[in-house]
């Protein structure tokens, strides 16, 4: 019997502790957009941007964008911190087209919007992590 009580209570255990790493909320690398790559030097925005977190990752994408990725969202910044670029906006992909594809990523905290910068209508992913 008191073996009987052991496994359950391992059992028991074992299943709370699953159900409590499920709703630890845990910060996660945050991309932001700083800038255009044609103009600036994209690893010093990065440095620039970070404010005491730690950068991953400074890209240019195939549109000149300037992308960092931090390992957590950079404090004092616009909520929500994070955003990323999914494409261009267009006549077949624009407001409605852009903000499903973010929530595809993130369903319950994105949010897409097509905004102009530097030239380009971009669809802007907006995310908290």
């Amino acid at each position: 019997m008191a073996n009987q009580m052991s496994n359950f209570f391992c059992f028991f255990a074992l299943l709370v502790i699953v159900f409590a790493v499920q709703f630890i909320q845990i910060d996660g690398e945050c991309s932001k957009l700083v800038g255009n790559c044609e103009t600036s030097d994209c690893n010093k925005l990065c440095n620039f941007k970070a404010r005491g977190v730690g950068v991953i990752n400074a890209s240019c994408s195939s549109l000149h964008l300037c992308t960092c990725t931090f390992d957590r969202p950079p404090p004092g910044g616009p909520t929500p911190p994070c955003d990323f670029v999914l494409g261009l906006c267009t006549n077949s992909c624009n407001y409605d087209c852009c903000d499903k594809k973010c929530k595809g990523s993130f369903p319950n905290t994105g949010s897409g919007t097509c905004i102009q910068v530097w030239g380009r209508d971009l669809c802007m992913c907006s995310y908290t992590r």
